[in-house]
């Protein structure tokens, strides 16, 4: 028999070798649609009316109305969308023609007044070669592609939603593939509510819920929390759980009335609970990035698609799915442990997704109790079978929290959320169903296994085990210059937009600098920027720079950011930008963005809050307009001691910083003739600076209200001639003489 850490070394080999290609989970591959002008159809306005299929129109104000109802009841699922059954296919809709020995049909769906719109492939087989592609109206985002890879038993794919009420399916097929593919477009859901957003309308109703990032303590655990799409149309929480073999099963536990629509009557009647887990998508590291942030969207790149239903236990309100896929190394998966002891040990941490929203934490100091949820009718659950919470300490649940899990002080699963009447300015109870009172259930719909079987293979009897990490030593690192706790803003001056491209200023491109002592590959970066509703008139570049004598030099590599156009009209949003190929860097580098379409004041990274002076941290934002590259500290229009929110994603342990030795004090002043201004320049922050005649009569004085290294001072009504000019900076005074001509 092998050891267990033979064995664990074995599944990470083989999980390394299954994802490490290009493949992106729910699950990505690469390549592209074709452009839009590559059928008449596409491109000519007037047949794109022929070219859409429209759904039918329906009362969104009932359907809200209907859906904030359901909201009062116990439950904590979230229903977002209206859903429509379509079967659309190439023999029946859209459009088809050859470009590049490929087969390809297109066509549009339209949903007027949707925030957002997600499909489910009711038929996807395809051949080797083939690829499907679904992006907006401009492919500003794109999602895709997918394959043969994506096949499953089930036969079909759940999609991700995209931003607005149209978007465009695109299925390529070999002309010499050697069978036909299957596709067919089944379901059309319609998002009438609004998820996967920030701050506005309502993620979360009350603004008391606090981000992941603020509980350092919560990070592994909250890798294992996932935000979930089901069916289309409801939004609820899940976790990966680990089993006392710790072999990578990728199980989830999610509340069961999540997959049944909360019990509904005509569900129930058929209880395809495995068609349900077959649609579901789920979220890996959907998060903000800093913990102040009420108003940023995390990442929604990281997805997977499809599961199996393990076992469904509707009397305890807990079931146990499997992803069809593993979660890749990418995606930082962790598998939190569970304990099913009668007493497990506060505190307590619940970790979820209120909302339709990013993943939030409410806190228990106290001990929980055993309590009923749902017994009556229709319901009929087990009595004394949830963990009572009976007042958050911090925070509380919504819906869409659903599903979620309890995690007591070693973090470990307790249970997962059913639902309660807590909120933020009622401190009144939650229920979750208890893994202490559901693991030896057996016999929930015809199923002789209990949660034990399949959690606790090895019939350990242990009452409870550590979670498993499958990519210890696979490791990728988001690595920054700003910190979770730090503030970010977008900066103005005289209301510029500062790190806008196309500024008012003359500014065009934007970047941030790092340092690796070490060569190190990149997968990606994270960025996030500024809300704007420029988005479809801008082209947005990505690009990487090596060093060339401290700034900017020569480019080492491009891509577009394919982004939401409507996420980035109304919220901040982080996006992750994934590379075709890692790509190498060593020592000083650079990560720049940029619009090819010059917009004016066009798209924009947050930045850092301005540094106060003393601060010892050195600006790593850079700036550049006609004149060149420029730190953000020594721009004359508004130096700035910042960090933009740019993170490169490493494949490894991060960056290596090299140590730094400390600098000698350096002050430079010179004059510009072209400006006429007397410039003063320092490897410290300037606190303050006076300018004299040779006589001792000051002309002119001025102080740095946060950390700058560059600032000028008006000198062209002076007379030619030697003036003298003392410099504090946080080091000490210094004095020098500048000739004026």
């Amino acid at each position: 028999m092998l050891s267990t850490k033979i064995r664990q070394k074995l599944l990470t080999a083989i999980l390394s070798i299954l994802f490490s290609s290009n493949a992106f989970a729910q699950i990505r591959h690469d390549g592209s649609p074709f452009p839009l002008h590559a059928s008449e159809k596409a491109r000519s306005e007037s047949i794109s009316q022929h070219f859409f299929v429209d759904m039918p129109s329906f009362d969104i104000e009932e359907a809200i109305t209907r859906s904030e109802s359901e909201q009062a009841g116990c439950f904590k699922s979230f229903e977002f969308a209206r859903k429509f059954h379509v079967f659309l296919r190439p023999d029946n809709s859209g459009t088809t023609f050859v470009r590049d020995n490929m087969n390809v049909w297109r066509v549009g769906i339209r949903s007027k007044k949707a925030l957002s719109l997600n499909l489910l492939f009711s038929k996807f087989r395809l051949p080797q070669g083939a690829k499907v592609f679904v992006y907006n109206t401009d492919q500003s985002e794109i999602l895709g592609a997918y394959t043969e890879e994506n096949n499953t038993d089930l036969n079909l794919l759940p999609v991700q939603p995209l931003a607005g009420d149209e978007l465009i399916v695109e299925y390529q097929e070999p002309i010499d593939a050697e069978s036909k593919g299957e596709i067919e477009i089944g379901e059309v859901n319609h998002d009438f509510r609004g998820i996967l957003r920030a701050a506005e309308p309502r993620d979360p109703v009350q603004s008391c819920h606090p981000n992941i990032v603020c509980y350092p303590e919560d990070t592994q655990a909250g890798r294992g929390t996932v935000a979930l799409i089901i069916n289309g149309t409801t939004y609820c929480t899940g976790v990966l759980v680990n089993n006392s073999s710790s072999d990578g099963t990728p199980y989830l536990l999610t509340a069961t009335h999540c997959l049944n629509k909360d019990y509904n009557v005509q569900f129930l009647a058929n209880r395809r609970y495995n068609m349900v887990a077959g649609s579901i998508v789920a979220f890996f590291g959907y998060q903000a990035p800093v913990c102040g942030a009420k108003d940023i969207r995390g990442q929604i790149q990281m997805t997977m698609a499809s599961a199996d239903s393990v076992l469904i236990n509707e009397k305890h309100d807990i079931s146990l799915l499997r992803f069809k896929q593993t979660p890749p190394a990418e995606y930082r998966p962790y598998y939190p442990g569970w304990n099913i002891s009668s007493a497990p040990a506060p505190p307590f941490h619940g970790i979820h997704h209120p909302n339709g929203g990013i993943k939030k934490v409410a806190i228990e100091n106290d001990a929980i109790s055993i309590a009923s949820f749902g017994k009556e009718p229709p319901y009929n659950m087990t009595e004394n079978a949830h963990w009572n919470i009976s007042s958050w300490d911090v925070a509380a649940t919504e819906v869409g929290s659903s599903g979620s899990p309890l995690f007591d002080k070693d973090k470990r699963v307790v249970g997962t959320l059913s639902g309660g009447t807590s909120y933020c300015l009622q401190k009144t109870p939650d229920q979750y169903a208890s893994l202490y009172k559901a693991w030896n259930i057996t016999g929930s719909l015809g199923n002789a296994n209990s949660l034990k079987n399949y959690l606790d293979p090895a019939n350990s009897q242990l009452q409870q085990i550590d979670g498993y990490d499958p990519y210890k030593n696979e490791v990728y690192t988001k690595s920054s210059n700003y910190v979770t706790t730090d503030s970010v803003v977008q900066s103005y001056n005289q209301s510029i937009p500062m790190f806008s491209t196309n500024n008012t200023y003359g500014y065009t491109e934007f970047a941030e600098e790092f340092t690796s002592e070490t060569a190190v590959k990149l997968q990606g970066i994270f960025v996030t920027s500024a809300l704007t509703d420029k988005m479809r008139n801008l082209n947005v570049r990505i690009k990487i720079y090596a060093d060339d004598n401290g700034m900017p030099g020569t480019l080492i590599y491009d891509t577009p950011l394919n982004y939401s156009n409507r996420d980035m009209a109304t919220r901040n949003v982080e996006n992750y930008v994934r590379f075709a190929t890692p790509q190498e860097v060593s020592g000083k580098f650079y990560i720049a963005y940029s619009d090819a379409n010059n917009t004016p004041n066009g798209f924009a990274a947050l930045n850092v809050m301005p540094r106060a002076i003393g601060g010892n941290k050195k600006a790593t934002a850079w700036m550049r307009n006609s004149a060149g590259w420029v730190r953000s500290s020594e721009n004359l229009e508004n130096p700035l001691n910042t960090s933009l929110t740019i993170a490169p994603y490493v494949i490894g342990n991060g960056l290596v910083n090299p140590s730094q030795t400390p600098e000698e004090t350096d002050v430079k002043v010179s004059y510009d003739k072209s400006t006429g201004r007397i410039i003063i320049e320092a490897n410290k922050d300037l606190v303050a600076w006076k300018v004299f005649y040779s006589n001792g009569q000051k002309v002119s004085e001025g102080k740095a209200k946060s950390s700058i290294n560059r600032t000028s001072v008006p000198a062209d009504y002076l007379a030619k001639g030697v003036y003298i000019v003392t410099v504090d900076t946080v080091e000490g005074k210094v004095v020098r003489k500048v000739l004026a001509r």
